[in-house]
């Protein structure tokens, strides 16, 4: 490369520079007013931008692009020559040089040719052709400087986005409570359908979930409340399901097996059996029978039956026996009949109703009993529980006879000699106890559901309190009806914080697995035993029939106003003042004790645990 070449090739070099400094000029220009927009934008609307990254974005498009502009506007050398031949001063003879430098042969173009690179020789270009600050740059600059002060703008949020962002995160948080609180009876109440392979439960337990399940745009506060419906048909179902008749004749059979006597002999192979039985602990006595069919049976295997010792266990059989036969029979049904007033005639008809257990027929005669009884006082209703309380009753006599004849058929085998057959009896007695256990453990899980569906619902309640910042017993005003502060807010409308939970911060972690375990205490009742605790119960008790209609008016909207406090249709902050009206109510209008026809009332009822 020559000297001529050389030069030309510097100068065009500073041309290119001094042009795409002029581009990259503008295009600073439009970069830094989009990132003004978009700080402005940020700061008026509350978007949370990442406006750094965005002018780091901005400042390498800016260069991108000028240099794709540069590439696509540079000039050939002939326009370097030129601007070097206008710097120099030298009148076209670089220029002219460098056009005719390809006619070699002809003296005249190399004469030009020489006296072109003479002139270069000495010459600099970057002192003919300086670097030159645009009014691009300038522009640039200044826009540069104007979004840098932008940055002490403060936010606006006019679109309050951040305050919309802050009641998401709480109604979230809402959500979450929510879903923690029925975890636990959700997936109890779901292996309790599946176990018992009950699709109705099975579909209320998915509409709770459904019921929970965040959908957008949503009000949280209407999911709670569709929560709390659902959690209330699922009450009802178990409280149905809790109201079967096999589950009220398992009641009353208890209550028969707990008119039995103690066993004559307390040291007898079979007392355990019978004492288990008494106490209604269907579990142990199963426990009890199956190891007298073991003990029987390795007996008879081994060839060891002591006549004196299979003489015991067939007495002991035998009393058990006569014990279950003796707490089967029903007269407290006869006797309800007579109290209701019905002849011998009515009772026989009752009775045969109830023999074929056809629920229409029932009706139908507790319709006419009662228009024959309705100056007596005794209305249809009265007759149809009597009559279904008497059926439950007859069917748990009926198991217990079964029971009974089982023992005793044993008994008479073990007489004979004939110990398989006996076992056989044993057996069968021992399958109709399992029964009773099973559904004493159904009846157990229901009881336990519904104690946590009753806890659940509370949470929720809570969550409501809680979650939201509105004080729900004055409904955010901050006073309750009578105008004095509220006790729940202090007079400011909102929620306390901590909920008498402790103040501070409650952080937890939501992320850990959790995993659920459900149990069933096993506790034993035994007639007789020492009382542990008393408790005192505020209310009337009446014996007999009480006069005063305005007592049994009082009591009944006690049960209302009760019922409406468990169903939560009284506000919270009301609670204690409804119960202590109906209190001072009672006391206050209590049936006079010597003009009343019935027993005076007493001051309270007491109940032994």
């Amino acid at each position: 490369m020559g000297t001529l070449d050389r030069q030309v090739r510097q100068a065009q070099r500073r041309l290119w520079l001094n042009r795409w400094l002029g581009q990259w000029g503008w295009c600073l220009f439009a970069a830094t007013c989009l990132w003004t927009v978009l700080l402005l934008v940020d700061r008026l609307f509350g978007y949370d931008l990442a406006l750094g990254w965005f002018g780091l974005a901005g400042l390498a498009l800016s260069l991108l692009a000028s240099g794709a502009w540069l590439s696509m506007t540079r000039e050939p050398g002939i326009h370097a020559a030129v601007a070097l031949d206008q710097a120099a001063g030298l009148k076209e003879r670089i220029s002219t040089g460098l056009q005719v430098r390809g006619n070699s042969r002809d003296p005249f173009a190399a004469a030009v040719v020489a006296d072109a690179e003479r002139c270069v020789a000495g010459l600099s270009a970057r002192k003919l052709i300086p670097l030159r600050w645009t009014g691009s740059l300038s522009y640039g600059t200044a826009m540069l400087l104007v979004g840098a002060l932008l940055l002490l703008l403060p936010e606006f949020d006019l679109l309050q986005r951040e305050e919309a962002q802050a009641a998401a995160q709480a109604q979230q948080a809402m959500m979450s409570r929510m879903r923690e609180v029925v975890a636990q009876p959700v997936t109890a109440l779901s292996q309790l359908a599946e176990k018992h392979a009950d699709r109705e439960l099975d579909r209320q337990v998915k509409a709770l979930e459904d019921a929970l399940r965040q959908e957008t745009g949503k009000d949280p506060e209407v999911l709670r409340r569709e929560a709390v419906k659902q959690l209330d048909k699922l009450q009802d179902t178990l409280k149905n399901k809790a109201n079967e008749d096999r589950f009220k004749v398992l009641d009353e059979t208890k209550k028969k097996l707990r008119q039995m006597g103690g066993p004559e002999d307390p040291k007898g192979e079979a007392a355990k059996l019978i004492e288990a039985m008494r106490s209604g602990d269907f579990e142990q006595a199963q426990k009890e029978l199956k190891e007298l069919q073991e003990k029987l049976a390795q007996r008879a295997r081994e060839g060891k039956i002591d006549p004196e010792q299979a003489e015991q266990m067939r007495k002991q059989l035998s009393e058990l026996a006569q014990k279950l036969q003796q707490a089967s029979e029903d007269t407290q049904s006869k006797r309800e009949m007579q109290n209701m007033g019905l002849s011998e005639k009515d009772m026989e008809r009752v009775l045969n109703a109830l023999a074929k257990k056809d629920p229409a027929q029932m009706e139908k005669l507790a319709k006419e009993l009662a228009e024959r009884l309705k100056e007596q006082g005794v209305s249809q209703e009265q007759l149809q529980k009597m009559m279904e309380k008497m059926a439950q009753r007859q069917e748990a006599c009926k198991s217990m006879k079964e029971m009974g004849q089982k023992m005793a058929d044993a008994a008479q085998k073990l007489e004979k000699g004939d110990t398989e057959a006996a076992l056989d009896e044993m057996g069968e007695a021992g399958e109709m106890l399992s029964e009773m256990e099973q559904l004493e453990q159904q009846l157990n899980e229901l009881e336990s559901q519904m104690s946590q569906l009753d806890e659940a619902r509370e949470g929720l309640n809570e969550s409501d309190s809680e979650g939201t910042g509105k004080c729900k017993p004055c409904d955010g005003k901050g006073f309750r009806k009578d105008g004095a502060p509220c006790p729940h807010c202090m007079g400011t409308g909102e929620c306390m914080s901590g909920g008498g939970r402790g103040a501070g911060n409650r952080d937890r972690d939501d992320s850990v697995d959790v995993d659920f375990k459900n149990e069933k205490a096993k506790v034993k009742t035994a007639k007789g035993g020492r009382i542990i605790s008393q408790q005192h119960v505020k209310g009337e008790h009446l014996k007999g029939k009480s006069e005063a209609e305005f007592y049994d008016a009082a009591s009944a909207a006690e049960i209302e106003a009760t019922d409406a406090l468990n169903r939560e249709r009284i506000p919270r902050a009301y609670r204690k003042a409804v119960r202590n009206y109906f209190d001072r109510l009672g006391d206050e209008f209590k049936p006079e004790a010597e003009g009343s026809k019935g027993a005076a009332p007493q001051a309270g009822e007491k109940s032994e645990k």
